[in-house]
């Protein structure tokens, strides 16, 4: 089977509230998945239960990607006080696949080299993360999660502090790792309706599964509901 991700009957509650219920899906090799749903409709805990942030649940969550790239919600606080360098960021995203104490070998920075290239922002690699443009931090964060070669990406909302341009750019970025690099991507986002985004599938989630399928028949029902 092509499948790189398989969620059986998962629940998920907190105390005696069920945010994430009786939820089945699977998402194949070289899927884009836009995750969609009102706030508070179980993204976020449905993603942390896949990448093993949430052991509490009941179900099955199976991954067949060797290796998995995060970009978690932006967090504002600790980036502008945070004395890293842009390579030195990036490479904690290779620190996963070592034993302590971990030396970067040449191909360590030829990889990490490479992936600020195509991000556009290997001129930027000597330069603290607090001293860049908003867009151009979601894209070292990127790098970050990207740098281990990852078969599976999850973001969780990367662009909502981002303006439209930095917006439409990243989606770009996105595309491009899907279709050239062949990454499987599952994206939570409130953006079904940007053109830049290459998605080719809907998951739409208000704890409880309301349409997982393709884009285009999910865009065909919202015509159909709004008309």
């Amino acid at each position: 089977m092509n499948n790189i991700l398989e969620v059986e009957n998962l629940n998920i509650a907190y105390g005696h509230d069920d945010v994430v219920k009786d939820v089945s899906f699977t998402v194949n090799k070289g899927d884009y998945v836009n995750i969609i749903g009102p706030n508070g409709a179980g993204k976020t805990t449905l993603v942390k239960a896949i990448l093993g942030l949430i052991n509490d649940y009941q179900g099955a969550i199976t991954i067949k990607a060797e290796t998995v790239g995060y970009l978690p919600q932006k967090n504002n606080n600790n980036d502008k006080m945070f004395p890293a360098s842009v390579k030195e960021i990036v490479s904690l995203g290779l620190l996963g696949n070592h034993k302590r104490p971990k030396l970067f070998t040449a191909n360590d920075h030829k990889r990490i080299e490479e992936v600020l290239k195509k991000l556009g922002i290997y001129h930027l690699r000597y330069r603290r993360i607090g001293e860049l443009s908003g867009g151009e931090q979601q894209r070292v964060l990127l790098a970050r999660a990207i740098v281990n070669n990852p078969q599976l990406l999850i973001l969780d909302e990367p662009t909502s502090a981002l303006d439209p341009h930095f917006k439409q750019e990243f989606y770009q970025f996105l595309n491009r790792l899907n279709q050239e690099d062949g990454i499987t991507i599952l994206h939570i986002t409130h953006d079904t309706g940007n053109k830049e985004s290459g998605y080719n599938k809907i998951l739409y989630i208000n704890r409880t599964i309301l349409y997982y399928g393709l884009k285009e028949n999910y865009l065909d029902i919202e015509e159909h509901h709004h008309a």
